[in-house]
């Protein structure tokens, strides 16, 4: 009876019956045909004539660096691509039937990041793919800036800078992702207070082929032009620090931005900013309750 269990054992352990899972971080080769396409890679645009000269590269050379895969928990004879689709794209367009990868258990928040940064590391992604990116890990994992700037290892401001480029016209983030405005010119852009204004200075640099300082100061030009159109009325100082103090709380409590605007003595309004459709059923559901 021992006898019987013990050759059992051994049988299972030299034919397995479940599918066979690498060891985490050992370097591997993997069937081409076994590996999926994350669907929350951040990078969009692929440059076919790039592509093919690393195809070439990569049947001259090989791969060199390894791609980054994690498990596919709904299927698990397939994997997951967490970095280097670029290199994945190459080795298929080459004809490989296998390519060299590294396996990683991770869930689908640390997924992302590592996706990321390797893509940020690298320069892969246009500041508009890098600030939608943010902005999806912003939604899908409800994290604060201050979170994802920690797991980026960026500052805040940082992050907060490339989110505000989806707060520009869609024509306009179309052209930075073309490359044919520069993050620079994309700021001075988002100093100007309404859509309108952004397109006169967005076509401006255009067809002018304004440098980034000559955007800025055409920027001051037109918010210059507006403040004299119409003027803000004053604002004591004692005023002022009760509305910035209220605008914080505020703030805090739809984690949104909150900005009190005064349009003559004692009255005024209330703004609240929203990025997309869901931050605004959130706000609405906040204030019902309130």
């Amino acid at each position: 009876m021992s006898g019987r269990k013990a050759l059992g054992r051994g049988l299972d352990a030299l034919i397995p019956t479940g599918p066979r899972r690498e060891t985490e971080g050992q370097l591997v080769h993997i069937d081409v045909g076994k590996i999926k396409a994350s669907p929350t890679q951040p990078r969009k645009k692929f440059d076919d004539q790039a592509l093919k000269e690393l195809a070439d590269s990569i049947k001259s050379e090989g791969v060199l660096q390894p791609l980054l895969l994690k498990q596919d928990e709904s299927d698990p004879d397939k994997y997951l691509l967490i970095a280097g689709e670029r290199r994945f794209r190459a080795a298929k367009l080459a004809g490989l039937a296998k390519v060299p990868a590294l396996i990683k258990k991770v869930d689908d928040s640390e997924s992302l990041v590592l996706s990321l940064i390797e893509n940020i590391q690298r320069q892969d992604l246009n500041p508009i793919e890098e600030a939608r990116a943010f902005q999806n890990m912003v939604h899908k994992f409800k994290l604060s800036q201050e979170e994802l700037a920690k797991k980026m290892g960026k500052d805040r401001s940082t992050v907060a800078n490339t989110l505000r480029l989806l707060k520009l016209p869609e024509e306009i983030q179309a052209e930075i992702e073309k490359e044919n405005l520069s993050p620079g010119h994309a700021r001075a852009i988002l100093s100007l207070d309404s859509p309108a204004k952004m397109k006169i200075l967005f076509r401006r640099i255009l067809s002018q082929g304004l440098s980034v300082r000559q955007a800025e100061a055409l920027a001051k030009k037109l918010s210059e032009q507006e403040e004299r159109k119409h003027p803000k009325p004053k604002t004591s100082a004692e005023n002022r620090i009760y509305l910035e103090e209220l605008e914080r709380k505020l703030s805090r409590t739809f984690s949104a931005r909150v900005k009190f605007v005064e349009t003559g003595k004692n009255k005024g309004k209330m703004e609240i900013y929203y990025s997309n459709l869901e931050e605004l059923e959130r706000i609405i559901g906040l204030v019902g309750k309130k």
